[in-house]
């Protein structure tokens, strides 16, 4: 509907054999100028819309490239599935896929246009208005906490490009600029604007959405207390008189989520009705064929199914944390892996075998955050402040779930040890999710965990290379330093 939302297509992507000098002789990127564009309450929900499009374009493959790939959870599946086996074996080039950031850039680029637009636009119910916004500055905030999480440092627009002006190309930004000025202001809007009646559907923001990225963040810089804070008001919220947040009781149910709930949900018309049943999930990617097509389908089991075309396998040392003393009889184990045709795949979201014809068809949601997620971060966050019984109480109940004991807080000796803990338990429960990758850079262990398995550990190399296109598109920017110049 929109065709300005495309222009960082043109930002970011233009092919090398366009010149400069062509591209700046056109005067307006958009085909539908602003004036004419963002008129009604229709308006604004189609630009909210976009904004989670684009987002689900970034991820269908990003979502592993970024967040799964470059831990310790995975190892190469087939052969011809070299794109990926590249980033699992830290063999990484400037041209790789998920080096790009131009799908990125136009979800940022869509959320900039609605939170430029949507306040001008006269709605009926002033409330449903701050939502639209709200829901922008979540999605911002989150765009570019991925960006800064892949890249490190990388450009900044808070404004709509809009128009070819002489600022089209800039420099990077400091990536703690960005959390500091940026990224929290832009969750703490969004906390102020999201309509608290609303959004109980999973495959948008709520009010639980903005606060889990909002923690997620806080961990990121280290902020303990605030992320404790922050996760703790998910727990008080009511949602039409019911905690909004709970765990699935047990690992039957947790099994339920992770197949039957996650699959084939028809497109969010009605984000005021909640079409799942669990309560654990808080935001997820939405795959919906009849909505979008063949882009509706996502590589959840494309990727992790059968021997001729599976992207990855589980590793052997992650197979080997269920040896442990203390893992021996954990139910989760033959609910996510299975031995197949010389590798342990990832069944975590498929109820059993998978044919050939269905790996097309898939349409599972990704969780981008749930639950047990934030129970375990703000265990580690209580683990850091030295609340250790109270971190292993939290830890505890997902433990209880997977049928394992869980140790007092008298046999942990430091809090890395307990920290340790939290840390592998994180990675069982949420491994596939793209959670792994980003733990490990959170808490600087990616260097000791991934270094002997694929020589990992030399500074610069956590982050990704910047695709070689965007480089000789923008002279502003130069490659990290890992990559070359």
């Amino acid at each position: 509907m929109f065709k300005i939302n495309r222009i960082i297509y043109l930002l970011f992507a233009m092919s090398m054999l366009c010149s400069c000098n062509s591209f700046l002789e056109e005067d307006t990127i958009s085909e539908v100028p602003a004036d004419k564009m963002w008129q009604t309450a229709r308006d604004a929900k189609a630009g909210v819309n976009e904004i989670y499009g684009l987002f689900r374009q970034t991820m269908r493959e990003n979502y592993f490239y970024w967040g799964e790939f470059r831990s310790d959870n995975v190892a190469p599946g087939a052969p011809v599935m070299a794109d990926q086996a590249r980033v699992i074996n830290n063999l990484m080039s400037t041209d790789e896929r998920c080096a790009k950031w131009t799908n990125l850039y136009a979800m940022i680029n869509q959320a900039n246009l609605c939170i430029k637009y949507v306040p001008q636009i006269d709605m009926p119910d002033v409330s449903d208005r701050n939502d639209y916004l709200g829901q922008a500055y979540a999605m911002r905030a989150l765009g570019y906490f991925y960006a800064l999480r892949v890249w490190g440092d990388v450009p900044l627009f808070t404004e709509p490009i809009e128009k070819e002006e002489q600022d089209l190309y800039r420099p990077r930004t400091d990536a703690q600029y960005i959390l500091e000025n940026v990224i929290v202001p832009d969750l703490k809007q969004a906390e102020k604007l999201i309509n608290r009646n609303k959004n109980y559907e999973r495959k948008r923001i709520s009010i639980i959405g903005v606060w889990a990225i909002l923690a997620d963040v806080y961990m990121w810089m280290g902020n303990y207390s605030d992320a404790d804070q922050t996760i703790e008001k998910m727990k008080s919220i009511d949602y039409k008189g019911a905690k909004f947040m709970q765990l699935a009781p047990n690992i039957q149910s947790w099994r339920s989520m992770l197949t039957e709930e996650l699959n084939r949900k028809p497109s969010d018309n009605t984000p005021d009705n909640d079409e799942y049943t669990t309560k654990e999930l808080i935001f997820l990617i939405h795959f919906d064929m009849d909505e979008v097509g063949a882009n509706g389908y996502s590589y959840m089991y494309q990727w992790f199914s059968g021997s001729g075309n599976r992207a990855a396998v589980l590793s052997d040392k992650f197979m080997d944390i269920f040896n442990q003393e203390d893992m021996q009889g954990d139910l989760r184990k033959d609910l996510v892996s299975k031995d197949y045709q010389n590798g342990y795949e990832l069944r975590k979201f498929m109820a059993g075998d998978i044919s050939n014809s269905l790996n097309k068809t898939c349409e599972i949601a990704y969780p981008i955050y749930r639950y047990s997620d934030m129970i375990l971060l703000q265990a580690e966050a209580k683990a850091r402040l030295g609340k250790w019984d109270e971190a292993l109480e939290l830890v505890k109940q997902i433990r209880d779930r997977a049928g394992l004991q869980t140790p007092l807080s008298t046999e942990f000796s430091s809090e890395d040890e307990i920290v340790e803990f939290i840390l592998r338990e994180r990675q069982v429960e949420l491994v596939g999710e793209g959670r792994r990758w980003f733990d490990l850079l959170r808490t600087g262990k990616w260097k000791t965990v991934m270094g002997p398995i694929n020589g990992l550990k030399n500074d610069g190399n956590e982050v990704f290379p910047i695709h070689f296109s965007h480089i000789i598109e923008n002279p502003k920017i130069k490659q990290n330093t890992y990559y070359g110049e």
